[in-house]
């Protein structure tokens, strides 16, 4: 790469998607939640990882979760994701008929149709690492629940490097439902990537959405490259703002649950929103409501 490079860092507009208009957008929005939640405090425990996540841009708790109900909302994914006439199967086509042409499937408002996943949604010290990384009371954002195949097919869509434009400071928690080696599509990231950014000969990282996987290697270097493999029941954290992609499976298959935490609707925008039942709200504790500020009850 024989260009000119300049190197533009968090909070600079240049850093960030859409420059000046999202940072006011999240400016505003941080002021207030600020002001609508006080007296919000994180743990020490939670802050020495936002720590860890502002230096890095990701981290990994190993062996978090229980791994009895990843069984359980694995076994719910298989169910709805082998049904293609299943209304939480977003795709409309069974698992076994998308192998052959599609790079994933995934199920449709997974907090509407998987209460499985609600003890992952809620879990006190995934909300206390939001929170603190965000300096507020964090909320839902957006949920994914995607498996993905084993394919002849080329690379294509989150398999490409690219950085989320939902937010210019959000977090996405990631649980894979079977163990991820690094022939199992492991989730890719660039380390410290999250507040830099670069101008080559002018032009702004920002013009587009996709960049090849060689640029972003020259340019960070291939020590900054991380390939976060995990066991079923480890935690992978990120704020994907930083660069990365989903790497293909090449000897298994898999299944992931995301959850997206802010300070803010999804891009800014209240009609984005995920469902959630009445009925599971009202039944939890009044702790976790805020959460759900913005989403929408059914």
């Amino acid at each position: 790469m024989n260009q000119t490079v300049e190197w533009v860092t968090w909070p600079d507009h240049r850093a960030v998607t859409n420059g000046y208009e999202n940072l006011n957008k999240y400016s505003q929005a941080y002021v207030s939640r600020k002001q609508q939640y006080p007296d919000y405090q994180s743990s020490d425990a939670a802050i020495n990882i936002a720590m860890e996540l502002e230096e890095k841009g990701y981290a990994k708790i190993e062996n978090f979760l229980d791994t009895s109900i990843i069984d359980s909302l694995y076994q719910r994914v298989e169910e709805i994701l082998s049904d293609a006439s299943h209304p939480a199967n977003q795709s409309k086509i069974s698992q076994h008929d998308a192998r052959s042409n599609q790079l994933y499937i995934q199920v449709f408002q997974p907090f509407l149709n998987v209460p499985e996943i609600l003890p992952f949604v809620f879990n006190d010290f995934i909300i206390d690492i939001a929170g603190a990384y965000l300096d507020c009371m964090p909320m839902l954002s957006t949920c994914n629940l995607r498996k993905s195949f084993v394919t002849n097919l080329p690379a294509g869509g989150t398999q490409i490097y690219h950085s989320d434009p939902n937010s210019p400071r959000f977090l996405k928690f990631f649980v894979y439902l079977n163990d991820v080696d690094i022939n199992g599509g492991p989730f890719c990231y660039v380390e410290g990537s999250h507040t830099k950014k670069f101008e080559i000969n002018g032009y702004n990282w920002n013009r587009q959405y996709n960049w090849e996987l060689n640029d972003i290697h020259q340019l960070y270097g291939a020590d900054k490259v991380k390939y976060l493999t995990a066991k079923k029941g480890d935690l992978l954290i990120a704020d994907t703002n930083g660069w990365h992609r989903g790497t293909k499976p090449i000897d298994n298959e898999r299944t992931m649950l995301t959850l997206d935490y802010a300070c803010h609707p999804e891009f800014f925008d209240v009609n984005q929103t995920f469902q959630m039942r009445k009925s599971d709200f009202d039944t939890l504790d009044i702790k976790y409501k805020p959460l759900c500020d913005f989403l929408k009850l059914v």
